[in-house]
């Protein structure tokens, strides 16, 4: 059945492009680095557990009860210890990498549509820069001046928290639609709440 939303042109180089990515060598690499994530127990489990004790947090923190210190620092080591485990952090900087790819190509797609026409790298580069720049909670896109709610986290050294609150927490999860930039220096995302990686 084909997608009548694409023109036979379209879906041609659409094809093109889905084959070039899972045929790069950058994408089986993060395919089987996340390949040896599933196929390893220790690593699944210590996975499994902090997500479970994110999910306990953020449940307790949205019927109004905010994550005690204690409970704040057992997330804390528990998330340490997915990150001291190299299977793990190989798991999380591969779906990093492949979440990146998607975004840069759609940033193509999107400033492409905005133009009419194709993007150069350092317009795609620039227009990322300035999404990275940003954190709202009104999704803004990382376009501040298009921005309808409060900005939260400029200038924060440490932690910048998508969730719409300026305080610079992140206990682990505010709600739906919850991204956490953290300052840890480990070089990977946020593991957490809802059963996969923010």
């Amino acid at each position: 059945m084909s997608n009548t939303s694409l023109t036979p042109e379209l879906v041609k180089l659409t094809t093109e492009l889905a084959n070039a990515f899972a045929q790069s060598q950058k994408v089986i690499s993060a395919k089987a680095r996340i390949g040896l994530f599933y196929q390893n127990p220790e690593a699944t489990d210590l996975f499994r557990k902090v997500n479970e004790y994110g999910e306990k947090l953020r449940n307790k923190h949205m019927e109004g009860m905010p994550p005690s210190d204690e409970e704040i620092a057992t997330f804390d080591g528990l998330r340490q210890d997915v990150i001291d485990n190299a299977v793990c952090k190989g798991f999380l900087e591969a779906r990093q990498e492949l979440d990146e790819l998607l975004s840069v190509v759609n940033q193509y797609l999107v400033i492409a549509i905005e133009k009419g026409c194709a993007p150069s790298d350092e317009e795609v580069a620039e227009s990322m820069t300035q999404q990275m720049s940003c954190s709202c909670g009104g999704g803004c896109s990382g376009n501040c001046d298009e921005c309808e709610s409060d900005c939260s986290g400029h200038g924060h050294e440490e932690h910048e928290c998508k969730c719409g609150h300026g305080d610079g927490e992140c206990c682990g999860g505010h709600g739906e639609g919850h991204e956490c930039k953290c300052g840890h220096g480990d070089g990977v995302r946020c593991v957490g709440m809802g059963g996969g990686v923010l």
